[in-house]
């Protein structure tokens, strides 16, 4: 009982500490003028996580022989976490420097797009000392270098895209104030995934999770936490899932969630834990741009970092399925949405199957820019669990891009009465208990849903079949669970309304919008942004 007391007095006092540090990042952009507002008013969503300095040492996976050579699976460990050669890293410099210039244009172009093209559905709304004339002009020509992003309106003007070029190469340089706030949200993160604990698995999966480190090829290399589920069975399992968590989130709050995605698609699971540290000057954290690549290139070539990572969690060599998919929830949904638009260029996206979002929610302009590459021989479905609109999804903003980007085909269903945590489902009672706190209680039944949901439409990716539930726009259907009937409808949403889930849904809305303006989405050491607000 002693012990139950500590853990829940911690948690509070780490849930606590995260939204005093919130507070304090806003506070220290108000009291920053020279700290301009990074683009969008995008918010993210609950949940991240603190980078162990650790090397590479995993635990748990299922291993099957190794192959002579291609097949279904890829890349027998191979020594430690795959770190590449001094030699091997320079030669990449120049092309993801390349990468990072191309994405932030195309994210800077498309947003003067979507302003102009708001403005003009709501002609009251004029450009004010937030929101420059400049950013607001109408586009009659677009530069080259863009002109594959899909137009809303007639185009941009050559000065308005000079402006966009000159802004992109100049990303906001951290102040001491970003310094000291990065130190304290280091510590809360750290703080929350130890009392997080180890990923607990319900009593009756037939799930083996183990927990191992994982190299990711970003700021110079971050070993970061890395949770491995594999299915009990004596068949080898064909397909790997990845799943990454929302802001302020670490991996093993989802370890019901990530069991069942294992289980019920006999699919290995991996499940690595993000900083959520929005003031780090390098841009290495979960809705970074940097970071977005660095997941990307865990999937090129042979894979040797996650290899390792899996292959240490197991206690031997491991070779894992090439072929996967990306499973996102908040803003761990933007970072898999753009980590699949970098792969169009490292070729990983060969064997991806598509993607499946949580309730995303839109990071940077993110998810409109990773559906503007992923069209033609690069279209891979992309698929979202929303909750109703209310501030933690950022009221819907993911649904309706989707139906933006892809009108006429299926994007996904929204949960009657659902929240932003229905996909965030752990083994630590007093976690879930500060997660419905913070965004709202979810329905068991709904809960039970988005696994039943998400699996359904993993197993067909893989497979090439349609046997989920595939409801058509506005549809409404009864997805029956364990815990009670769940009511879904087809996206696109309904209704504009916007729901309150909690008495502080207000004071949310301003710390996430906050969050957003502030943040550091590349590095500020020669990488580029996007256009500010």
């Amino acid at each position: 009982m002693r012990d139950r007391l500590i853990r829940w007095l911690g948690a509070l006092a780490a849930m606590t500490a995260l939204t005093v540090a919130l507070l304090a990042g806003a506070v220290t952009a108000a009291a920053d003028p020279g700290s301009e507002p990074s683009a969008g008013n995008d918010k993210p969503a609950a949940a991240g996580q603190q980078d162990s300095p650790t090397s590479t040492s995993d635990e748990g996976v299922q291993h099957h022989p190794r192959p002579a050579g291609g097949g279904e699976t890829r890349g027998a460990a191979s020594g430690h976490d795959g770190e590449q050669a001094p030699e091997a890293e320079n030669s990449g410099t120049a092309k993801k420097k390349a990468r990072a210039a191309r994405r932030s244009v195309v994210r800077s172009v498309g947003k003067v797009q979507r302003d102009t093209a708001s403005r003009e559905d709501h002609p009251d709304d004029r450009p004010t000392p937030q929101k420059p004339a400049a950013a607001a002009a109408a586009v009659v020509q677009k530069p080259a270098a863009v002109a594959t992003v899909p137009t809303s309106t007639a185009a941009v003007t050559e000065s308005a895209a000079d402006t966009v070029l000159a802004q992109a190469a100049a990303p906001r340089r951290a102040t001491p104030l970003d310094t000291v706030g990065s130190a304290v949200l280091s510590v809360v993160m750290g703080l929350i995934q130890f009392f997080a604990g180890p990923p607990v698995l319900p009593a009756d999966a037939h799930v083996t999770v183990r927990t191992s480190t994982l190299r990711i090829p970003v700021a110079g290399g971050r070993t970061v936490t890395a949770d491995w589920y594999f299915p009990d069975t004596d068949e080898p399992p064909a397909r790997l899932i990845y799943l990454q968590h929302g802001f302020g989130a670490v991996g093993s709050m989802y370890s019901h969630t990530a069991a069942a995605l294992a289980q019920r698609t006999h699919s290995v699971v991996v499940a690595p834990t993000i900083t959520s540290n929005f003031l780090a000057s390098d841009g290495a954290w979960l809705a970074g741009t940097p970071m977005q690549q660095a997941v990307a290139d865990l999937f090129a070539g042979n894979r040797d970092a996650l290899t390792a990572s899996a292959s240490a969690a197991a206690g031997h060599d491991v070779v894992l399925p090439t072929r996967f998919a990306l499973v996102g929830h908040s803003a761990g949904g933007s970072l898999v949405m753009g980590a699949a638009a970098e792969m169009t260029e490292n070729g990983a996206i060969a064997d991806l199957t598509g993607i499946v979002l949580l309730d995303s929610v839109d990071m940077n302009g993110t998810v409109p820019h990773a559906l503007s590459i992923l069209t033609g021989a690069n279209y891979r479905p992309v698929m979202d669990i929303s909750s109703e609109r209310y501030v933690w999804n950022m009221f819907g903003a993911v649904g309706d891009e989707l139906e933006d980007a892809r009108p006429g085909q299926f994007n996904g269903v929204m949960l009657t009465g659902g929240r932003h945590i229905d996909g965030l489902y752990g083994g630590n009672p007093v976690i879930q208990a500060a997660e419905y706190l913070i965004a709202g209680v979810s329905a068991p039944e709904n809960v039970a849903a988005v696994q039943t949901v998400a699996t359904g439409w993993i197993n067909d990716l893989f497979a090439g079949t349609r046997e989920g539930y595939y409801p058509a726009p506005r549809e409404t259907i009864d997805i029956p669970t364990a815990n009670g009937t769940a009511t879904a409808v087809g996206l696109p949403f309904t209704s504009t309304t916007h729901i309150r889930a909690t008495p502080w849904d207000q004071v949310s809305d301003v710390i996430l919008t906050w969050i957003a303006r502030v943040a550091h989405y590349e590095s500020d050491s020669g990488s580029v942004v996007a256009l500010k607000d």
